[in-house]
């Protein structure tokens, strides 16, 4: 039996295959990175709305506290203390109508426009700093730098503020301040005490039946007092770079750029060598206020710490917050100012 095998030949056009491939992969990069743009704006979004989000709960907190009952005796107490409540609530509203403003831009990014693109501000950094760059870009890590120049050599911690209003510093829960500096295990007590209400069941929300404890003759004796104040105040060098510097040896920030907000204006932007703010503050003591729930560094209250509260009850709100003061600074260290 004989078998008959046909042979079918194809041509294959390279060249145009070659082309053809080419440009099926160009569409799909092009596609990825128009995906990726929109998904970067999306993480933009979403992280300004979480700030806003925390600062109404800052609100929530601080109308919370106004409606706290006290005895008679205490009138004047109250009294300031529902005027610093107000304060602190036109600061949270300031700080929400910001977020809006310039089309939504984050502060950060409204800075690093200002360094790459004001040919003034661009020198007034280069003076300041030593050091010639080429532009600035904003940092999305979870450090304390918020933006940095491309060269690496200035990393910088950008805050809006308010004249005499209060600014977040940093917040971290009491174990990790403990990890970080072992010095204060012996009142860490004291403070989980004065942070930390108990949770609920679920482990998610604080248990709002529960009052923190006040560092108050009533709750601690005088000793205790005292021992928990000088143990602060022993460890305030490193309290201070815990709280400016972050833990992050590789990336801190080098200066501090305020930008002064007046009616939800940007009006001017003031430098600070951070190595200056840590020397004067370290000329000062901490103390208890006649709250007895914030722990205040010097008279003027330009460090103070406290708990954070707020979060709509959940367990975020049992973290120390440190807050600053950044315009009552003016008068204490050596800055550069460039009005916008």
């Amino acid at each position: 039996m004989n078998f008959t095998t046909h042979t079918k030949i194809i041509k294959i056009n390279y060249e145009k295959l070659y082309y053809y491939e080419k440009e099926k992969r160009e569409t799909i990069e092009k596609s990825l990175e128009t995906k990726n743009i929109e998904i970067e704006k999306l993480k933009n979004i979403l992280e300004i709305k979480n700030k806003e989000l925390d600062e109404v709960n800052n609100i929530e907190e601080t109308l919370s506290l106004i409606n706290i009952n006290t005895n008679e005796d205490n009138n004047q107490e109250i009294k300031n203390k529902e005027l610093d409540e107000v304060n602190n609530i036109e600061e949270s509203l300031s700080l929400i109508n910001s977020h809006t403003a310039k089309n939504g831009y984050k502060e950060e990014e409204l800075v690093c426009n200002d360094l790459n693109t004001n040919i003034h501000l661009r020198q007034l950094i280069i003076e300041i700093s030593g050091t010639i760059y080429d532009y600035f870009l904003r940092i999305n890590n979870n450090i304390k730098c918020d933006i940095q120049s491309t060269n690496k050599l200035i990393n910088v911690q950008v805050k809006k503020y308010k004249k005499n209003r209060f600014q977040h510093l940093d917040r971290h829960w009491v174990d990790d301040l403990i990890k970080n500096i072992p010095e204060l295990k012996n009142i860490d007590y004291i403070l989980k005490k004065l942070c930390e209400k108990p949770l609920l069941n679920n482990g998610f929300y604080v248990d709002t039946s529960h009052s923190i404890v006040k560092l108050c003759s009533s709750n601690y004796s005088q000793s205790i007092l005292d021992n928990f104040i000088d143990e602060l105040n022993k460890n305030k060098q490193k309290i201070l770079n815990f709280a400016f510097l972050g833990t992050n040896k590789n990336i801190q920030p080098d200066y501090m750029i305020g930008s002064e907000y007046v009616n939800n204006k940007r009006i001017k932007l003031i430098i600070f060598k951070i190595k200056d703010i840590l020397i004067y503050l370290e000329s000062l003591n901490f103390k208890i206020t006649k709250r007895k729930t914030v722990i205040q560094l010097g008279d003027d209250s330009i460090i103070s710490l406290q708990r954070k509260g707020g979060d709509n009850g959940k367990k975020s709100g049992n973290q120390l917050q440190f807050k600053i003061i950044i315009s009552k600074l003016q008068d204490k260290v050596t800055y550069k100012e460039y009005k916008l």
